[in-house]
């Protein structure tokens, strides 16, 4: 099985993830893709809102796709420890023998990825997929695939489209009560609304 993954806070998930997500797993033809919330993230501070919040927001956002995306629950189960991606590619490859994990990821990440906890495990879990963004181009960023290779870890980079939205801007617009329609699913929007999140 081919799997995707996509992790990170989702505070709120919105219409970039979710595009990303979905191109990825065209361009790959993967039979799964998971979008995981972080449980209590290695490099933020606590979120603002509880995993449980953002995981039902995650699981809203992927029944939009009628099941092309899936919430995965495990990182916010682990609640109060360190959300580290080695862990939790270890977790997938547990419950998913023999299937190949593909860990979706910005570029900033992508070549910051050998300053990860347990560089070593972690490159033998998973090919690491980025895009272009935030003035890093696909130049720089296939030069630190070639250096990751290297490394004997695997990586791809393509040059998908990708909406420039961030979490962050939509809390704030939530915050100061701008409409938010078109950034976040219509099922994550109502959710956000009629709980009251970001005010």
């Amino acid at each position: 099985m081919r799997i995707g993954f996509l992790g990170g806070t989702f505070n709120p998930p919105h219409n970039g993830h979710i595009g990303l997500a979905l191109a990825w797993s065209r361009r790959l033809t993967l039979d799964r893709f998971f979008i995981t919330p972080t449980g209590t993230p290695p490099h933020k501070a606590a979120a603002e809102v509880p995993g449980e919040i953002r995981l039902e927001m995650c699981r809203l956002a992927a029944e939009e796709t009628g099941g092309l995306l899936e919430a995965f629950d495990f990182e916010v189960r682990r609640s109060g420890q360190k959300s580290y991606s080695v862990i939790t590619l270890s977790a997938l490859h547990e419950l998913y023998p023999g299937s190949e994990l593909f860990m979706v990821m910005g570029a900033d990440m992508f070549v910051s990825l050998e300053s990860w906890h347990d560089f070593d495990r972690l490159k033998t879990l998973a090919t690491f997929c980025t895009v272009p963004r935030d003035g890093i181009d696909a130049a720089q960023l296939e030069r630190h695939r070639i250096h990751l290779a290297e490394r004997g870890c695997h990586g791809l980079v393509a040059d998908l489209p990708e909406m420039d939205i961030s979490s962050s801007e939509i809390r704030r617009m939530v915050r100061e009560g701008q409409p938010v329609t078109g950034l976040v699913p219509v099922s994550v929007e109502r959710f956000i609304e009629s709980e009251g999140l970001y005010r």
